[in-house]
């Protein structure tokens, strides 16, 4: 990926669209952790089985985040995006209809595929749409908007 000369409007927008994604998919990687119980008593799964749900996102993601660097020198940026958000979408649709847990847990992973390309991305473009000067910013967000809605307590 090269470094690209973009207007500071057409890189924001860029950031944010990026930065939108990245907080989405980030929220669904703990988001989980609450309706455990409720999801192991509704698929009659053991804690042990329902754990897969977790570890298995984060596994597909660990495969994912390394694998992007592959990715990213094949394929446009604008590809990777839109191919990332909608491994995203399709695994969360997957895992809302999910009859069965087997069919969730693909779902989670699918999903995972998408938010570890997501992510990656994320930070490869920082680097490549803002100048040296800029960028400290932009880490700062991107840092911290993803982890926020975690972080702040229950209405």
């Amino acid at each position: 990926m090269a470094k690209t000369k973009i207007s500071t409007k057409a890189r924001n927008l860029t950031f944010g669209v990026m930065l939108i994604g990245t907080m989405i998919s980030s929220l669904l990687q703990t988001a989980l952790t609450t309706a455990l119980p409720d999801i192991m008593k509704d698929f009659q799964v053991s804690a042990t089985t329902g754990q897969w749900l977790t570890s298995g996102f984060s596994l597909a993601m660990g495969i994912m985040i390394p694998a992007t660097a592959f990715l990213i020198k094949r394929l446009p940026t604008k590809i990777l995006f839109i191919g990332s958000m909608t491994l995203f979408a399709l695994g969360s649709l997957l895992s809302a209809i999910a009859p069965v847990f087997i069919v969730l847990l693909l779902g989670r992973i699918i999903q995972a595929m998408g938010t570890g390309i997501l992510l990656s991305l994320t930070q490869v473009v920082i680097l490549t749409i803002y100048p040296n000067q800029n960028r400290g910013l932009s880490w700062v967000f991107m840092g911290w908007l993803p982890v926020r809605p975690r972080s702040s307590p229950p209405p």
